[in-house]
Parts: C-alpha cells; sequence; structure tokens
C-alpha cells in the first residue's frame, strides 16, 4: 500500500490509532516531495512540518497530506560514516604537493585580473552540495555542516545562510545534549528541531534548483 493510502486509511477508527516516528517520517518525505513539485509554498511547508512533527494520530496524518496526490516515495537510506583510513606516503607528497601550489596561487592573488573569487551562484550551489553530502553521511561530521554555512555566507541565497547557520546550532545542542543528563522528552525536542531546520535547508537548495549529486 501506498505511504499516503497507509496514513489515510481512518475508517473503522484507525484515524484514532497512534502515529509511529516512521509514519511522521513518510508524511515529511510526502511534504519535501510536495515542495519540489510546486505543489505547496515555502511558508505551507513550514506550517506542515511543524504540524506533522507534533501529530499524535494517524488521523492528524491524513490531514496534513488530504490534498496532496498518492505517490511512492523512495526511502532515503544513509550510509554509515567510513572510518578514515591511514594515509599512505604517496597521499602524504601529494598533499604537500598541493599546498605548494596553493601558496603559489596566494602568492599570485595580488596580480590583476589573475585571481577571481567564484560567482555569489557557484557559492550557493557548493553550499548545498556540502550540506548534502553532510546529511548523507548520518552520524556527519560537525565540521562539514560548518563548512557548508561557511561557504554559503558568501552564496546568493542569505536564506539558505542563514537557515544553515540555525541548523549548525541545533545540531551542536542536540549532540551535547545527548552527552549530558538531560531527560528524554528534551532531547526529543531537540532532535525534531534539528530535523525542521534541516527540511528548511533542503527546501532553499530545491528551490535554487539544487540537488544531490549521484554517488
Amino acid at each position: 500500500m501506498r505511504a499516503k493510502d497507509e496514513i489515510a486509511a481512518t475508517t473503522g477508527g484507525r484515524g484514532r490509532l497512534r502515529a509511529s516516528d516512521s509514519d511522521r517520517d513518510r508524511v515529511l518525505d510526502m511534504l519535501k516531495t510536495a515542495f519540489a513539485q510546486g505543489r505547496l509554498t515555502r511558508d505551507e511547508l513550514d506550517v506542515r512540518v511543524t504540524q506533522t512533527l507534533v501529530s499524535r494520530t494517524w488521523g492528524d496524518l491524513a490531514t496534513l497530506t488530504a490534498d496532496i496526490p498518492s505517490w511512492p516515495i523512495p526511502r532515503t537510506v544513509h550510509k554509515p560514516a567510513r572510518m578514515p583510513a591511514r594515509p599512505s606516503a604517496a597521499s602524504v607528497v601529494r598533499a604537500v604537493a598541493c599546498a605548494i601550489v596553493a601558496l603559489g596561487a596566494v602568492a599570485l592573488a595580488g596580480m590583476p585580473g589573475f585571481w577571481r573569487m567564484p560567482a555569489p551562484a557557484a557559492m550557493t550551489a557548493q553550499a548545498c552540495q556540502t550540506f548534502f553530502r553532510w546529511e548523507g553521511s548520518q552520524p556527519g561530521s560537525t565540521s562539514t555542516l560548518y563548512v557548508a554555512a561557511v561557504t554559503a555566507t558568501n552564496g546568493a541565497d542569505p536564506k539558505l545562510a542563514a537557515d544553515l547557520q540555525t541548523l549548525l546550532g541545533a545540531v551542536h545542542s542536540s549532540e551535547f545534549a545527548s552527552g549530558s543528563p538531560e531527560s528524554s522528552a528534551t532531547r526529543n525536542v531537540l532532535g525534531h528541531q534539528t530535523q525542521t531546520y534541516m527540511i528548511r535547508v533542503q527546501s532553499d537548495c530545491l528551490a535554487n534548483g539544487n540537488l544531490p549529486s549521484a554517488p
């Protein structure tokens, strides 16, 4: 049965059944796809994402997708992060050579017409691709997300830059709570906030025409 059909099947009292995290995740996937297809505005997406995260029953979720057509949605499979391999001698030599070339480029930067910064649109696309790499390697390195946020500040979309900074702060808060004796309710709230900000960054990138690169 399709994801929407499962959630919307409210006959026989099923609409009062308690929704699981998996049910909410499927609705979030539907909302993101609907936004990418132009069926929802950015404001509508933000409102429905927030309502999805606090929904408790199937009936609540069905209301949020009642005006969205049904379609199969592939689930995103996050690959586990690989442990970094010990660098070989050849890779160290290449790294040193790259550093020498980089220093030479910096020395030539003062020459008129020689050095040009990437266009803002290119910086925005680069920030999105860095974010997608971080998202696809969950639990991803916070340093990768930081690079995406810094790159976006030089891009053409200030909203993307602001949303990435907000997401970075939420991730830091969530990591801090996971290592401290916070209540499970507090950790759940921080987790939902992080997911909301991730979806906002995804919608920013989709609005700019930036999609995840093929693996």
